[in-house]
């Protein structure tokens, strides 16, 4: 056995998505179960005792692990969810959950640990727009009284905002909406492309002229407010001189390394990120260490797509040709450009609002 199979893992995050079920049909929704997804109680699904153990799993090789975020789907259609959020923080894990925030009420809040942060998303400060990006009629509504709930009972409040082609024009009074429920962080998150999403390229990317007045905005926010926003999904330089932007925190595609997400399907199973469908072990069955050193997880991060391997910008290494999974999950392979780069230098301005239609009605 080498040294290095023998020193523990350092990563700080995990991701446990703890159900495939949700209520909402989010347009620029990239989960590969998204047409298909696993009822609440799957048989497959892990039991509440079953991510405990997972997660002590996880740890006893990572001792590093500092934060559990608990995802979906929807995670607070599990009835149970607050008990597992319990769970986690008597090991002494800070414990995020991802929601759309529309299920928050006094009843369910009482039950979770008084640090749990909620990181709720918020598409647009319009209402119907916000809806029609959701999926879903009255979903606006339901999230300003959720997330005002969370605020009354003093919980941590994060917001996300998902910046597609329709909504990045009223970032900055999104934002300030998120401000005035409480939230103390802003997620920038640009729309993630997948194989379901690719289709509607073309209607959800934003033009590299769009995204640039979305930064500004993000920019101003940030400036005006003090509030730390975190541009997590990749933009790559070739989009965007990212320099300008001073009071922005951007962020690079780990690709297996300290910051790396992994995440733990509802099913046991582990996979690079939360966007992506490869399955890379089963906790169930292994250690959180076997899984991710085998050669076989090494080598779905080392890919550099063609186009980006003759590329002289300095930030060429953090970049990487943006999202790795995003490549993989439209086009089968890592060495494929994230689809978003070319779609957002191609796209023009939108000159009125769009209608998408979906074939399918949300499940």
């Amino acid at each position: 056995m080498s040294s290095r199979s023998k020193q523990p893992l350092a990563f700080h995050n995990v991701v446990v998505e703890v159900t495939q079920a949700c209520h909402h049909r989010c347009l620029h929704c990239y989960n590969f179960w998204r047409e298909e997804r696993a009822p609440i109680r799957d048989p497959a699904t892990l039991s509440r005792a079953e991510i405990l153990e997972i997660i002590r799993k996880v740890r006893r090789d990572t001792p590093s692990l500092e934060q559990v975020a608990l995802s979906g789907g929807e995670p607070l259609l599990r009835p149970d969810l607050p008990e597992i959020a319990s769970d986690l923080a008597r090991e002494g894990l800070n414990v995020v959950v991802i929601t759309s925030g529309t299920l928050l009420n006094d009843e369910r809040l009482q039950r979770f640990p008084p640090n749990t942060v909620f990181e709720f998303t918020l598409f647009s400060i319009d209402a119907k727009l916000h809806d029609q990006i959701a999926g879903r009629p009255g979903t606006f509504a339901k999230v300003i009284r959720g997330i005002q709930c969370a605020g009354r009972h003093n919980f941590q409040l994060a917001m996300a905002c998902v910046i597609n082609r329709l909504n990045a024009h009223d970032v900055l009074q999104t934002i300030e909406l998120g401000i005035a429920l409480k939230a103390q962080a802003v997620l920038f998150n640009r729309i993630n492309l997948s194989r379901s999403t690719l289709p509607l390229a073309d209607q959800l990317v934003p033009s590299a002229k769009q995204l640039t007045e979305a930064l500004d905005a993000a920019e101003e926010a940030a400036r005006l407010y003090g509030i730390s926003v975190a541009v997590s999904v990749p933009i790559p330089p070739c989009i965007i001189d990212i320099s300008r932007y001073q009071h922005l925190h951007f962020g690079w595609c780990p690709r297996g390394g300290d910051g790396a997400y992994y995440t733990i399907g509802y099913d046991g199973l582990v996979r690079p990120c939360n966007h992506s469908s490869v399955v890379l072990g089963d906790l169930r069955k292994e250690s959180f260490a076997q899984i991710v050193r085998r050669e076989s997880t090494q080598k779905f991060w080392q890919p550099i797509p063609l186009e980006c391997r003759t590329c002289q910008h300095p930030l060429r290494d953090s970049c990487g040709g943006g999202c790795l999974a995003a490549g993989h999950e439209c086009y089968g392979s890592g060495e494929q450009m994230d689809p978003f780069i070319a779609h957002c230098l191609s796209a023009t301005p939108a000159k009125q609002s769009i209608s998408i239609s979906r074939s399918k009605s949300p499940s």
